[in-house]
């Protein structure tokens, strides 16, 4: 079952970070596990819903490209969401902060391309950890489509 976190809803005190082990990518040292945890639950990573509000959907070359508007208050919910785990894991890690999923957000022509008409009510953006270089520290996250069909929306937690 995937749980969607409202973007106002995270906080530095919901977030724990585990230990930190060898990164895979040896660009990188380190890599920490993220979780999200309130009175009601813990998980794995963090799941925000994309609330999209200025956005199109452009076909091009059997791939539909979602073009994001660049003021849309969704990017703005994003950065913040990058600084406040940033910031409360450089409180202990203390190293250059670099912002790489707003700056990829802001920087691509298209957020993401799919290869069918794509239900944005389903995509998302899944935050699993913080990767560590000598001398930074940045988000590890992916956009992530929903494919399941299941709605348990009466579920409360």
């Amino acid at each position: 079952m995937e749980y969607l976190i409202e973007h106002d809803k995270i906080n530095e005190h919901n977030l724990i970070f585990k230990m930190p082990i060898k990164n895979q990518n040896e660009n990188y040292i380190n890599f920490y596990k993220i979780l999200f945890s309130n009175k009601n639950i813990t998980l794995k990573y963090i799941l925000v819903k994309l609330n999209l509000t200025s956005f199109i959907i452009k076909q091009d070359s059997h791939r539909y490209k979602v073009i994001v508007n660049k003021n849309d208050s969704f990017i703005k919910n994003i950065e913040q969401i990058e600084k406040k785990i940033l910031n409360s894991i450089n409180n202990t890690i203390n190293k250059s902060i670099v912002h790489n999923l707003s700056n990829d957000i802001n920087s691509k022509p298209y957020l993401y391309s799919f290869l069918h008409n794509p239900n944005l009510e389903r995509f998302h953006i899944k935050i699993s950890g913080i990767w560590e270089s000598e001398s930074s520290i940045g988000l590890v996250y992916k956009f992530y489509y929903n494919t399941s069909t299941e709605n348990f929306s009466n579920i409360i937690c």
